[in-house]
C-alpha cells in the first residue's frame, strides 16, 4: 500500500557534535512529530539534505555555515521540485557575534523560502522584507516531558526559610544576568544564612561569577549526557527546587525578537518568575497574576526579589496560574496542529 503521508524531512540546527540544538526540538522536532500531526507527515531528520516533500531548514543549519551551502541546499531543493520552508525563532541579522557569513546565509534562506516559520510578531516584521510568506508560531511545550505520568509537576511550597532563587541561560545571557547583579548581590548579603542563588546554563565569562565571591552562589552544570533538550528537562525536573526563577532581558534590539520560552519553562516547572518588562513577557504575564514583571532597573529588581522572598503566598499563587495558563493554552496538545496548518496552507513557490 503507498503512504499517503507527507514527508517532511528536517534538516536540524546542530554544533560540532552533530545533535540537534535545543531549540530544534522546540521548534520543529517535536512539534511535527506530535501525535496529532501523525495522520499527515511522516517526519525524518538530520543534519543535511535528504529527499521528501517538504525540507525544514533552521536558523544558522551548521558549523561554518556560508550563503555557498545555502544556495546548494535551495537549489538542491527546488531541483527535486519540493517546497523548502525555513524556520527561525531569533534575529540573528542583529546580534553581534553571528558572523557576516553566517548573516548572509540566513538573508539568503529568507529569501529562497517558500515560507518562515517563526516565534514572534516582532521577528516577523523584522524578515517580512525578505519574504511576505512568514507564519508566527509561538512556542509551545511538548506536555509529556513536562508531566509524570500525565500529572503535573507540583508548584514548589516551600515553608522553610532557606529559599532559592533561580537563573537560567546560555552563553549569549551573560549581559542580563549582568544587568540584574547589583540586585542580586544587594539581596543576597541581606539574606547570607537564607537564601541562595543557583545559576543553570553557560556564563561565557568567568568574571561574571567571580563577582558573586563571597555569596551564596552556586553554579549547576548538567552531565553531558543531559545536555540534550528531552534530557535537560528530566534533569530540571529531577534538580532545580526553585522558589523564584529569574528571567532579566535587556531591551535590544535583539531581545525585542525573542519569545516567552522561559516563563514557559518555569511555569510548566511549577516555579514563580521575576520577568522583564519588555515585549517578549508583557503580551503573555498579567503583573501580579501569573507572574511579576519588573522595570529594568536595580531598585526595581531588589523590590520584587525582596516581596517575593517575603511572601510565600503570592509565589504559590503566581506559580499555580502560570501553570494553568501553560498545560491550558501554550503545550503542544493545544498548539501542534499550528504547524500542520500553516506548512499545508504554503504554495510552492521556489526563489522569492
Amino acid at each position: 500500500m503507498i503512504s499517503t503521508l507527507t514527508h517532511l524531512h528536517i534538516i536540524y540546527e546542530h554544533g560540532e557534535d552533530l545533535k540537534p540544538f535545543s531549540i530544534a526540538y522546540i521548534r520543529d522536532i517535536l512539534p511535527f512529530t506530535h501525535t496529532l500531526n501523525a495522520s499527515v507527515f511522516q517526519v525524518t531528520d538530520s543534519t543535511s539534505y535528504s529527499p521528501a516533500d517538504i525540507i525544514v531548514a533552521e536558523r544558522g543549519w551548521k558549523p561554518g555555515l556560508n550563503v555557498q551551502q545555502a544556495e546548494q541546499l535551495v537549489h538542491q531543493v527546488h531541483q527535486d521540485n519540493a517546497s523548502l520552508i525555513y524556520t527561525i525563532d531569533d534575529n540573528l541579522l542583529d546580534l553581534e557575534y553571528v558572523s557576516l557569513p553566517v548573516r548572509q546565509a540566513v538573508i539568503y534562506f529568507c529569501r529562497h523560502a517558500d515560507a518562515i516559520l517563526t516565534s514572534t510578531e516582532y521577528l516577523k516584521n523584522r524578515l517580512q522584507h525578505l519574504n511576505p510568506h512568514i507564519f508566527v508560531l509561538p512556542n509551545s511545550l511538548d506536555e509529556k516531558l513536562f508531566t509524570d505520568n500525565s500529572q503535573r509537576l507540583p508548584v514548589r511550597r516551600n515553608t522553610s526559610s532557606h529559599l532559592t532563587i533561580g537563573f537560567m541561560g546560555t552563553y549569549t545571557h551573560d549581559a542580563d544576568l549582568m544587568m540584574v547583579l547589583q540586585a542580586l548581590r544587594t539581596v543576597l548579603r541581606q539574606h547570607m544564612d537564607t537564601v541562595q542563588l543557583q545559576i543553570v546554563g553557560g556564563v561565557s565569562d568567568p568574571g561574571l561569577i567571580r563577582l558573586f565571591q563571597g555569596l551564596p552562589v552556586q553554579v549547576l552544570h548538567p552531565d553531558l549526557n543531559d545536555v540534550a533538550y528531552p534530557n535537560f528537562i528530566q534533569w530540571m525536573k529531577k534538580n532545580l527546587a526553585w522558589d523564584i526563577g529569574l528571567a532579566p532581558l535587556e531591551d535590544t534590539p535583539f531581545n525585542l525578537c525573542k519569545s516567552d520560552i522561559k516563563f514557559l519553562d518555569y511555569s510548566a516547572l511549577g516555579i514563580p518568575g521575576i520577568y522583564s518588562q519588555v515585549p517578549s513577557y508583557e503580551s503573555t504575564i498579567h503583573h501580579m497574576e501569573n507572574g511579576y514583571l519588573v522595570e529594568n532597573t536595580p531598585a526595581a529588581w531588589t523590590e520584587a526579589l525582596e516581596l517575593l522572598l517575603a511572601d510565600i503566598e503570592l509565589r504559590i499563587r503566581l506559580a499555580q496560574n502560570a501553570q494553568e495558563y501553560v498545560f491550558s493554552q501554550r503545550t503542544l496538545q493545544q498548539c501542534a496542529h499550528l504547524w500542520r496548518e500553516a506548512v499545508l496552507s504554503i504554495p510552492k513557490t521556489g526563489a522569492v
